[in-house]
């Protein structure tokens, strides 16, 4: 298994548990966005294993203290924004999709976010990039079905990752809404990507699937 980021040690710090577990997992230096990183991380993939059978596409990044209205927006905060969440997808699927189309198998999941569906104020540029990366799924899925390949969209609502842990306000303000009775965890999301990459999920391909606890159900 390779883990991939542009922090190498925490990857290095991934990679080690992987190891320890019993399996074997290298870490890799690499931005999604710059194409030629992302060519040179598959081609370390190939090499040390042969293949590659499942790409996670989990990288993924707000505008954060940059953002603002669409109206204040900024071009180059577009670009960073769409460069990390939709590009990325995009050069990560398109540095396997022909090793993976050879060998006439292989299982892609993208991440997306449940804004790229509903949309949120303030953030039009990242529900923009997500929304793109649901559409890019559903028209990859259709391409690749023919050769033995499944494309998947995971699409999580509010999830306690560090980053949102350091947004009390907003995570108070939510903590209640889901159905469910509490926000997202990252095992939540891991152990679904899990289904999806696994023989259990083989008949799933296309969609777009929401993990948020029923937040959307509540909205007006």
């Amino acid at each position: 298994m390779a883990v991939s980021d542009i922090d190498l040690d925490g990857a290095e710090r991934v990679s080690t548990g992987i190891r320890a577990s019993g399996r074997d997992s290298i870490a890799i230096l690499a931005d999604v966005g710059a194409s030629l990183e992302v060519n040179d991380m598959v081609k370390a993939v190939l090499d040390r294993f042969g293949k590659v059978d499942i790409l996670v596409n989990n990288a993924g990044g707000t505008a954060r203290e940059r953002a603002s209205w669409f109206h204040e927006s900024r071009e180059e905060v577009w670009d960073y924004v769409i460069g990390i969440n939709l590009k990325g997808v995009m050069n990560c699927c398109r540095a396997v999709i022909n090793p993976m189309m050879a060998r006439r198998s292989g299982r892609i999941i993208n991440i997306g976010s449940m804004v790229g569906v509903n949309g949120r104020a303030g953030m039009a540029e990242y529900c923009a990039a997500k929304a793109g990366v649901i559409g890019f799924t559903k028209a990859l899925a259709k391409e690749v079905a023919a050769h033995g390949m499944r494309v998947v969209c995971v699409s999580p609502g509010m999830i306690e990752t560090a980053v949102e842990r350091r947004l009390a306000e907003a995570r108070d303000q939510f903590i209640h809404m889901p159905p469910v009775g509490r926000i997202g965890r990252v095992g939540d999301i891991a152990r679904f990507v899990a289904y999806l990459a696994s023989e259990d999920g083989s008949y799933v391909t296309g969609h777009n699937i929401v993990l948020d606890g029923g937040l959307s159900l509540m909205s007006p």
